[in-house]
């Protein structure tokens, strides 16, 4: 019995981190963008899939692109909090373990998933790869590592 308990916790705690997460990301990412309509970033991140058909549609793609942005905040919160025991017995200090999570995510996202999707290329900006990083740092990094923190104590 005690083993369902600890999954359904961790169901919790997974559902929670990815729910925070995301919604911290998005916040970062349309205050940074304030001049761009929220509507067109939620379009840009739908058109991973849709390519430029996500620019022409309407509030579907914008509910796509919301869905999609979740579901990548919960697969990253997933496999974190599932390899956490891992990492910091790796990492031993939390602060590289929140390093290596927002470096990590950056570097899968932009170097793999994003050049493998259906978006429009980007321009590669060093300031802007800092900025993003900083903010995958903040995000993620922090709340992943105290909130798997607290659920392996």
């Amino acid at each position: 019995m005690q083993g369902k308990q600890i999954n359904t916790n961790l169901i919790a705690w997974i559902l929670l981190t990815g729910l925070l997460t995301g919604t911290l990301d998005i916040l970062a990412v349309l205050l940074i963008n304030n001049k761009i309509p929220a509507a067109s970033i939620f379009k840009f991140i739908a058109s991973g899939v849709f390519g430029s058909a996500a620019f022409k549609g309407g509030t579907v793609m914008i509910f796509f692109g919301a869905l999609f942005h979740y579901c990548i905040a919960l697969s990253w919160t997933i496999l974190f909090l599932r390899l956490y025991p891992k990492f910091i017995n790796l990492l031993k200090f939390k602060v590289f373990l929140i390093l290596f999570t927002g470096l990590t995510i950056w570097v899968v996202m932009n170097l793999i998933v994003v050049p493998l999707s259906r978006t429009p290329q980007q321009h590669f900006q060093a300031l802007g790869v800092a900025e993003d990083v900083a903010i995958l740092i903040f995000v993620y990094g922090i709340p992943f590592t105290m909130i798997a923190q607290k659920f392996y104590k």
